[in-house]
């Protein structure tokens, strides 16, 4: 117990703050305006068929870190951070999966690439699914990371952590817990791409625009909760790729499910017709940086199967 606390003792605490603006990205930020909000994306350009790299909650463009830069071999690789996270504005707004998944295709209008296949991770997975069933044109496939929608939850279960998350709840996390989240949530495997997302994330929360996170964050674990998707699955009708780890410590909710990651995914693979399923042993919730060769390697397989 002692070592393990001591691994955990507080390593930025002296650091000074970190702007959105200093944000590390495997490609360069560009920005533009969409529907009056600053977007910061990536764009690695060329000629190959695009696809589009939707982040999980709390997370941003570098995330992606063992992606980007390899899919860009034979494809134009697009990521943004949401607005409310990374490098991106923060507004006053619902920050819902539907919310998202407007954005990301007017966005997609804005940067020239009207159709794609869409990756998302985790509540990105969530608002790809809802962007295929909103906006169908805009994909034409899916390879959903982790995602989630399609664990439910009862009322009760909505209620409490809709209260848990209140718009404060990322403000007032220590460096202490954030370093057990990452390490004993997020990720299973601690490397130095983790620890820099971990030094990124303490000294943000010492910027006036982290109080827009952590207000994006809150809403968006509601939205998540109030705009399921599971009902609907049944209409996506474009190639799917679902990919999981097998040893994910967030789906299904720990503290209010329990059970196997497995039989989550089965239900989402049962739902969306003709799609296929992956589980990568030993990879946890970040299944795409914890097991980045056998991610990648799912997804190249996947992605020829479509030419």
């Amino acid at each position: 117990m002692f070592l393990a606390m001591a691994a955990c003792a507080p390593r930025y605490a002296d650091l000074g703050p970190m702007a959105p603006s200093e944000l590390w990205s495997p490609l360069p930020y560009k920005h533009v305006e969409v529907n009056g909000i600053d977007v910061a994306y990536v764009d690695s350009g060329g000629d190959g068929p695009p696809i589009v790299f939707i982040h999980g909650l709390s997370s941003y463009t570098a995330y992606w870190e063992y992606q980007l830069p390899h899919f860009a071999k034979t494809h134009r690789v697009l990521a943004l951070d949401l607005p409310g996270y990374g490098a991106s504005g923060r507004p006053d707004a619902a920050m819902t999966p539907p919310w998202y998944a407007d954005l990301v295709s007017d966005w997609m209008d804005v940067v020239g690439a009207s159709r794609a296949t869409v990756v998302g991770h985790s509540m990105g997975g969530q608002i790809a699914m809802t962007l295929a069933l909103n906006h169908p044109g805009r994909v034409s496939a899916l390879v959903l990371s982790a995602p989630a929608g399609f664990e439910t939850f009862t009322a009760g279960e909505k209620a409490w952590m809709g209260s848990y998350w209140h718009e404060a709840r990322a403000l007032d996390s220590s460096e202490i817990e954030m370093r057990m989240a990452f390490t004993q949530a997020v990720f299973n495997v601690n490397d130095a791409g983790v620890e820099r997302l971990l030094e990124e994330r303490v000294r943000m929360g010492k910027t006036p625009e982290f109080r827009g996170t952590s207000v994006a964050v809150s809403r968006s674990v509601n939205g998540m909760m109030n705009f399921p998707v599971l009902d609907r699955l049944g209409e996506i009708k474009v190639p799917t790729l679902i990919v999981f780890g097998s040893d994910d410590h967030m789906i299904p909710n720990p503290i209010l499910h329990g059970g196997r990651t497995k039989g989550i995914a089965d239900i989402g693979h049962d739902a969306i017709d003709g799609s296929e399923l992956v589980m990568i042993p030993a990879a946890g919730h970040t299944v795409h940086h914890d097991a980045p060769d056998a991610w990648n390697d799912a997804v190249d397989t996947f992605l020829r199967s479509l030419r």
